[in-house]
């Protein structure tokens, strides 16, 4: 379809806010990990950007909007974005739409990442990341936005991503958590580094998701206003909810770094259905996935005992899953779309889940996945990569 001169520029700066994710995420998890792993969880999250763009311009577009293959993957129509008409003809297939939802790629990986801080090796993070975008990624993305993925066909809606994103990677995050075991101290009181660099963090991804959740309208237009006033409701009431459950859990110390994971879960929480729902919808949605996130959030570790370091699945995959379904609710007068995203964020969550095991297995048998004891103790930062996030005159560092 052809664009007008005001939806090209809100594309572009819908690319710029996506980008701006990635830095924004960085931040927020290297917040919450402890001052000697904190470099290395900005090193997870940012270094991936450019392996995964460069395989995504190569082959990743052509895998998921490409023609259809039995609904599972796309064909090689768009191999090294071969055959992309110009922005002006057809912004479908424009390099606009190759980059954001190139972003879209970059970011499912980056999030899996805060599950297994602390612990894992870059090497083997790296050759996971490449693996799983691949395996998982792609197939997922064209099941659910590829002309002809079987969960389209049957009738699911995923506006922004909440069955490819953020399902697919809080599932497998979990099966990677539980894969590489817990961290040597996991049942004993962890301080993260600094809470400022996660409100930093949680800002910039809240700033960013605007353009995640309402570029996906693909320009400016109804879908994309309702997009951003259905992100912001339901990201402040999520918030509220998170709160008022401190209040009944814990009187008198309501938690800054709930809040941060709660504005995470409304905003997870409101992508699938961003551009589908209204002002309300965006309140109900928040609402139900700060208090549904923040009891899971206070039992997933003593109950699972999985040491999902971020809580990835719980604000993720969790809130996806929510989210998910409350679109069917609030369109399919029918139950079809509930149906269809229950179906589908079920394949999903189980499909990420046993390719995510997979790889795991394969590769522990030529890179170590984990840090071994003195490194693990000693910090990322300085057995990895020899730096430290902030350095004291007394050469401490906190």
């Amino acid at each position: 379809m052809a664009m007008d001169q005001t939806s090209v520029l809100w594309m572009a700066l819908s690319v710029l806010l996506t980008l701006l994710m990635v830095p924004g995420l960085g931040l927020f998890y290297g917040g919450f990990c402890r001052a000697k792993h904190s470099v290395n969880a900005f090193f997870m999250c940012l270094f991936p950007v450019a392996p995964l763009l460069l395989m995504w311009f190569l082959f990743g577009y052509t895998f998921v909007f490409g023609k259809s293959l039995g609904g599972v993957i796309g064909g090689l129509d768009y191999l090294a974005l071969n055959a992309l008409p110009s922005v002006a003809q057809d912004f479908g297939s424009s390099l606009l739409f190759v980059l954001f939802q190139g972003l879209f790629s970059v970011l499912a990986c980056a999030i899996i990442s805060g599950a297994v801080v602390e612990r894992i090796r870059h090497g083997f993070w790296i050759s996971f990341a490449l693996l799983w975008t691949l395996l998982v990624y792609y197939p997922v993305a064209h099941w659910v936005w590829g002309e002809g993925g079987w969960i389209a066909a049957l009738g699911g809606k995923d506006f922004a991503g909440g069955l490819v994103v953020h399902i697919s990677s809080g599932a497998s995050a979990f099966v990677l958590a539980k894969s590489i075991g817990r961290r040597l101290d996991f049942f004993k009181l962890k301080q993260s580094y600094n809470l400022g660099t996660v409100f930093i963090g949680a800002t910039l991804l809240w700033v960013g998701w605007f353009g995640f959740n309402g570029g996906s309208a693909l320009g400016f237009n109804p879908s994309a206003i309702s997009a951003i006033v259905s992100t912001l409701c339901a990201s402040v009431c999520a918030l509220l909810s998170w709160y008022l459950l401190d209040l009944v859990f814990t009187p008198h110390r309501p938690s800054f770094k709930g809040l941060n994971i709660a504005l995470i879960c409304g905003l997870v929480a409101i992508t699938p259905g961003a551009g589908y729902v209204d002002l309300w919808g965006g309140v109900v949605i928040g609402l139900l996935s700060g208090a549904i996130c923040n009891i899971g959030a206070r039992y997933f570790h003593s109950v699972i005992r999985v040491d999902d370091a971020l809580d990835v699945f719980i604000s993720h995959g969790l809130s996806g899953f929510i989210g998910a379904l409350f679109v069917g609710l609030w369109l399919g007068s029918d139950w079809g779309i509930f149906k269809a995203n229950l179906i589908g964020s079920l394949a999903v969550m189980v499909y990420a889940m046993l390719v995510t095991k997979g790889i795991f297995i394969v590769l522990s048998k030529f890179i170590s996945a984990r840090m071994d004891q003195k490194e693990e103790e000693a910090g990322a930062d300085l057995s990895m990569h020899g730096e430290r996030v902030l350095i004291l005159k007394n050469g401490q560092e906190y």
